[in-house]
């Protein structure tokens, strides 16, 4: 979920980031320690599961590794790694003091000692019911000062080091022994991890049920009934995790760097017989419809036909009573999905105009009626609206509007088409607040219709003609490849985006020519594999133009010729220049990605047309708090309460103003008027830290 942060509060809409971050006093200490080791292994999963969106490189799989080892990490070509590290950072040779791999030589007391045909192994592994850790590092040639430092066992060509460093225990022959193995079976990527999931979980199953149990009496903050789980609501879905878990025999991540690419992975193995092994070994059709149509966008995808309902299942499973309070029905979803192939392409880009996507589906011939896209999607589709926003509705405290609503239909090419608006609301204050005042829409439309068994979703009529004509030529062709592909032009993108990302303002004069970043996704027979990938060079490209920021940035998106297939944007779909609400979405829009100066500016141009908008002179005060201009800060948002007195947000960001500023006690004040008004932030801060700062 996206964060929006003005004067120096992040938003987004939860509960625990609806109040200040420097004021929020929800969990104790001793809750805050208790949950850290739990963002970092959560941080660790949502990584591994951003793999899955892998890439064309290849990176060779590692093959299942030492079964006797229960976690194993290798570490391959450890010197041609940093070293093609330093050269990706654009070091100078002359300063390898300002190295990022510096501190690594040192701690190793230099790297070409260590033997690259081998691989350096953290393995461990449990024994007599306890774990054991140990680190094996080969060489070519003894490195007495390394061994002397760590105090490490040395063998004929390796040494070992009893892990955490320190340890005087013994480490066991069978631990030592799979730690040779493993160091002899060279690795096939720079840094792999591999866990022996089903196992690991049987071993610790007393401790994990422990943890499910207390799970199980977990106290609520209050009002987090309205969007949370209830404890045992949490513990029954942990408990379905860990059970689904317990069906993966191994689970491998890692990445591969070298001169050429730059390339992530991630694989799951299943256990033999298991409900995941099913899934992970679908049976895509022999042929593909698709195979003929090229969208031309800055990010493009496509999918061969398979079918993902089992896997919807098993979320569903896991996680449908929490995405249903969130709106999210998986059980219809599964409904809308029996009705396609799986087989789809599409693509999407970002620009001025906002975003423009193209998307061609493939329907089944058997169980789809005639009249699917008015009797099925749309009534799912307009379902699913309500359910968000009844859902927000929930977190915000207030009336919102269905996310989706009709617009007007059309003919083209003899079709009749169906016109879809999106108004997605999203915070832009510096409170999730009870008013609609403080938020803003996300708007977007698109065009949809079939033809035959295709469904076509189109930015406008004028490219849905053009995919009509398209899949009117499409024939099948073998298909091949992975499951899942998706490509993103870096360059294009980081282009289309510069205008809202303050540090991409002072690019040189063009973006240069950056390649694609592309991912794959594929499964069969039992084993999910996920690549992602990106030329070293361009990895370079990027990180030389982050270091060149000197020169304002230049229309650079102009100066890239676009693809023939891009679809134009809707020249009416740009809101009229000289509206002041055109110029405060603007403003909040740069407000949102920290770009408070230009921000700023546009706050302006908005008072200017509309001298009595309160609400430009509110945002106005915050980006000017932001910056650190308090007294301008407060002063603006003086005008914006003499226009709208008693106005309780208003109040309590003036209040935050004031405790920024060091003016305490005015600042309670106003958190003690606005919590009057009935603004619940101020409610929440008297309630929670009031006590604590004053």
């Amino acid at each position: 979920m996206k964060e929006y942060k003005i004067a120096g509060i992040r938003r987004g809409a939860t509960k625990e980031i609806q109040i200040p971050r420097l004021l929020s006093s929800t969990f104790t200490e001793e809750n805050r320690m208790k949950i850290k080791p739990l963002r970092l292994w959560i941080f660790i999963l949502l990584f591994a599961i951003a793999l899955v969106f892998g890439a064309d490189a290849a990176v060779p799989a590692e093959e299942t590794t030492e079964p006797s080892l229960d976690v194993v990490i290798k570490i391959s070509q450890l010197e041609k790694t940093l070293e093609v590290i330093d050269d990706v950072s654009g070091i100078d040779p002359r300063q390898p003091t300002k190295s990022p791999t510096a501190q690594i030589r040192v701690m190793a007391h230099g790297t070409k000692w260590i033997d690259p045909e081998r691989s350096i192994v953290i393995g461990m592994k449990f024994v007599n019911g306890q774990p054991e850790t140990a680190l094996l590092i080969p060489f070519q040639q003894p490195n007495v000062n390394f061994q002397t430092a760590y105090n490490g066992l040395s063998g004929p060509d390796y040494y070992i080091l009893r892990l955490p460093p320190g340890e005087q225990a013994n480490i066991s022959n069978a631990l030592k022994a799979a730690l040779i193995a493993a160091s002899r079976r060279k690795g096939k990527a720079s840094l792999s991890v591999e866990l022996a999931v089903a196992r690991l979980l049987e071993m610790a199953g007393k401790q994990i049920q422990a943890g499910l149990n207390l799970l199980g009496h977990v106290s609520q903050t209050k009002g987090s009934e309205k969007v949370g789980l209830t404890s045992q609501e949490i513990q029954e879905m942990f408990s379905k995790i860990v059970d689904t878990a317990g069906q993966l025999k191994t689970l491998s991540f890692g990445f591969d760097i070298n001169k050429k690419n730059l390339a992530t992975f991630l694989e799951a193995q299943a256990v033999t017989g298991s409900k995941l092994a099913g899934i992970f070994s679908p049976q895509p059709g022999k042929t593909i419809l698709l195979g003929g149509y090229r969208p031309g966008y800055q990010i493009n995808f496509r999918s061969r036909n398979y079918d993902i309902c089992p896997m919807i299942e098993v979320l569903n499973d896991c996680f449908g009573k929490l995405y249903k309070k969130m709106g999210i029905n998986f059980s219809d979803l599964v409904t809308i999905c029996h009705c396609f192939t799986g087989e789809m392409a599409g693509g999407m880009s970002y620009g001025p105009n906002g975003m423009s996507m193209e998307i061609i589906s493939v329907l089944k011939d058997t169980e789809t009626p005639a009249d699917f896209l008015e009797t099925v999607y749309l009534p799912w589709l307009m379902k699913f609206s309500r359910d968000m926003a009844g859902s927000m509705e929930r977190q915000l405290g207030r009336k919102v509007k269905p996310l989706y609503a009709r617009t007007a239909d059309s003919t083209v090419a003899g079709y009749k088409v169906i016109g879809i608006k999106s108004k997605v609301p999203y915070p832009v204050g510096p409170v999730v607040a009870r008013t609609t005042k403080t938020l803003r829409t996300v708007k977007y439309e698109s065009r949809m219709t079939t033809v035959g068994n295709f469904l076509l979703i189109a930015p406008d009529d004028k490219r849905m003609a053009e995919l009509i004509r398209i899949v009117k030529k499409l024939k099948k062709r073998p298909s091949k490849g992975p499951l899942m592909r998706m490509d993103i032009d870096i360059g294009a993108y980081l282009a289309s985006i510069s205008e809202m990302i303050p540090v991409l303002q002072r690019v040189p004069q063009s973006i240069p020519e950056i390649g694609k970043a592309t991912c794959l996704l594929d499964m069969k027979d039992g084993r999910l594999s996920a690549r992602s990938s990106v030329r070293t060079d361009d990895v370079k490209k990027v990180i030389a133009l982050f270091k060149n920021l000197r020169l304002p940035v230049t229309a650079a998106r102009e100066k890239r010729k676009l693809p023939e297939s891009f679809p134009e944007p809707k020249k009416l779909a740009e809101p009229p220049r000289k509206d002041a609400t055109y110029w405060l979405d603007k403003g909040a829009l740069c407000s949102t990605y920290g770009n408070d100066k230009a921000a700023i500016r546009y706050f302006k141009k908005a008072i200017k047309l509309d001298p009595k908008n309160s609400e430009a002179y509110f945002y106005l005060g915050l980006s000017y708090g932001e910056i650190g201009e308090y007294k301008k800060g407060i002063a603006s948002i003086n005008k914006a309460l003499d226009l709208c007195p008693g106005e309780g947000i208003y109040l309590y960001g003036r209040g935050r103003l004031y405790l920024l500023a060091g003016d305490k006690p005015g600042a309670l004040k106003d958190f003690k008027r606005a919590a009057e008004s009935g603004n619940q932030e101020a409610r929440d801060y008297l309630k929670h830290s009031q006590q604590r700062l004053f």
